[in-house]
């Protein structure tokens, strides 16, 4: 008996690619246009600088007030901590907000209890691996940067 035919081909035809297609026997090719990179590409890149240049201002802020740098932008599986600054035999763990207008709230109403929660994680992480030889209390910060040059500083915001 004969085999059955498929109602569909047996191969996937190729993919398609997008632009201008290339002709393997012609001599000259269409020329690729430049695109434009996209606006929210921009804006994102603008928001990663204003967070950036508003953890440096945090920095300077908390080193103007005796603390010490120990870990800037501290990754881990379970997120990320901007700042671990000591003070005296304290490592305290800042999480760095900025915010260009108060119209949908201020920098300080954007650490939600699940923030909260991830950074305390990724924190503990950290004082499991270099915290615990060094320091003897952890302590967690918020600072709230408006953009303009105001700086609200709130210590042991919450504990963990």
């Amino acid at each position: 008996m004969p085999p059955i035919p498929l109602p569909w081909p047996k191969r996937r035809p190729p993919k398609t690619t997008h632009g201008p297609k290339r002709i393997p026997w012609a001599t000259t090719q269409p020329e690729k246009t430049q695109e434009k990179p996209s606006t929210n590409l921009a804006k994102k890149h603008q928001a990663q600088r204003q967070g950036q240049d508003a953890e440096t201002r945090a920095q300077r802020h908390l080193e103007r007030h005796g603390l010490v740098l120990m870990a800037r932008n501290h990754r881990c599986r379970c997120g990320e901590v901007d700042l671990i600054m000591a003070q005296g035999h304290t490592a305290v763990v800042v999480e760095v907000r900025c915010r260009n207008s108060e119209s949908h709230g201020s920098a300080l109403d954007t650490v939600t209890w699940a923030k909260q929660q991830r950074i305390t994680r990724c924190a503990s992480l950290w004082w499991q691996r270099y915290g615990h030889r060094h320091f003897t209390h952890l302590r967690f910060d918020v600072v709230a940067d408006d953009g303009q040059g105001v700086i609200d500083w709130v210590q042991n915001a919450w504990t963990c």
